[in-house]
């Protein structure tokens, strides 16, 4: 009996397989240029951790490079560049990913890379702690950006129950305390195959992909069943506050608002809301605050996890605007949205500005891969395939809805980073 299963889906260019041991992989020909794009995502991240071992996704992702004995460590490199090739990993909330983007003739190191480590990586002691001296040192880099530390206490402030009230490097004393077998045993329960999507784009024949494929990913075990965290946040009661005092030069402000899971149909108005308040310098909160120089930049994420989210307002302020002038200019903007409809001009130049963005997206067969894998390890790779019919319909009042609905003040948590100018003790 073969070891996996073909089934055309809709989109004709996309084909999904799965092969016996759980692995799903996804393919894409595109024969424009003699390249593949490999990519392998785990649907593991800081959702996945608990206090104690906050950051150990993130970890375990560096540990990754750093060898298996059919791959040792400078093996790694000299094998992906010497042929020509880019290669990295990244870690989010809802993922943990690494890809490969090669001559196609050379596709099959990728596909026996990713296979070995995914069940070989050898998590050397000494290398656990060098790379704990790492991560360490750049979480303490990261503490030196007021954006980064105002952003970590919002967001500890606006989860008092889920895992997504602390971030993807995790505490400092979870990194310090964390022990080489606690990275392993995480490693050797979300690194299996049934955890995992593989997406092939480019330059292949299909057949013959899935053959390799086969070879270099059939024979590993099935891991047992990953649920992930059965906590769902508690609608929030009440607007909450953060203040953070801090030396710095200059003030910032940070709005998040509670939103949907990825799938939800209010995310596409509230996407093309985004786009109206923050693309480019005809938008919104560019007119309203970088203009008129109490900002020097101020924007308005819309957010995409895998459970129920936030979507971020973040402004930076000019000199000598503290975070109240701030934070009163980015709500008047927010309560015009939500009291009155946009224009029709409005409308449009935003619908074409977040269906161009997609479409840019999926430029090169690396973000076809990337995108492909990211959207299928958040809710579906089909999300595709209506993603830009659904922007397109979207309405004026659709948009004044979801604002009505979510940029509430009982559903905000609301940051000001004040600066404590350099040697100023007030």
């Amino acid at each position: 009996m073969s070891s996996s299963s073909t089934a055309q889906i809709e989109n004709p260019e996309i084909i999904e397989h799965e092969l016996v041991n759980g692995l799903k992989v996804l393919t894409k020909e595109v024969h424009t240029a003699p390249v593949v794009s490999t990519y392998i995502w785990y649907k593991v991240g800081a959702r996945n951790e608990q206090l104690g071992i906050t950051g150990v996704s993130h970890w375990v992702e560096h540990m990754l490079f750093k060898g298996t004995p059919k791959f040792p460590k400078n093996e790694l490199k000299r094998v992906i560049e010497g042929n020509g090739g880019r290669w990295n990993g990244f870690t989010g909330m809802d993922y943990t990913a690494y890809y490969e983007t090669l001559p196609a003739d050379k596709v099959s190191i990728a596909l026996a890379l990713e296979g070995d480590r995914m069940k070989n990586s050898v998590f050397d002691p000494d290398e656990v702690e060098s790379e704990r001296t790492v991560i360490l040192s750049e979480r303490e880099g990261a503490e030196n950006s007021p954006e980064f530390i105002l952003w970590e206490d919002v967001q500890a402030t606006a989860y008092k129950a889920h895992p997504y009230q602390w971030g993807i490097i995790g505490w400092v004393s979870d990194l310090k305390s964390m022990t080489r077998d606690e990275l392993y045993n995480h490693y050797q329960k979300h690194y299996v195959p049934n955890n995992a999507t593989l997406v092939v784009v480019g330059d292949f024949n299909t057949a013959a992909l899935m053959k390799q494929v086969e070879e270099h990913f059939a024979n590993l075990p099935r891991g047992e069943a990953i649920a992930g965290p059965k906590t769902i946040e508690p609608k929030q009661p009440g607007e909450r506050r953060v203040t953070i005092r801090k030396e710095g030069n200059l003030a910032y402000v940070a709005i998040a608002y509670h939103i949907p899971a990825a799938g939800h149909p209010d995310l596409y108005p509230l996407g093309v809301l985004s786009t109206v308040m923050s693309s480019g310098k005809t938008s919104r909160l560019y007119r309203a605050l970088v203009d008129k120089q109490l900002a020097t930049s101020a924007y308005f994420d819309d957010g995409f996890s895998k459970d129920a989210g936030l979507a971020w307002a973040f402004a930076e302020a000019c000199t000598g605007i503290d975070p109240s002038t701030l934070e009163a200019a980015l709500r008047e903007q927010f309560n015009r949205v939500q009291n009155d409809l946009i224009t029709e001009a409005e409308l449009e130049k935003a619908i074409n500005q977040t269906m161009a963005r997609f479409v840019f997206s999926f430029d090169s067969v690396s973000d076809q891969a990337s995108q492909i894998g990211y959207y299928e390890t958040l809710v579906s790779y089909k999300y595709l395939e209506t993603r830009l019919n659904k922007v397109r319909s979207v309405t004026r009042e659709q948009i004044r809805e979801v604002a009505q609905k979510y940029l509430t003040e009982d559903n905000r948590t609301v940051g000001h980073f004040q600066p404590i100018l350099p040697g100023d003790g007030k």
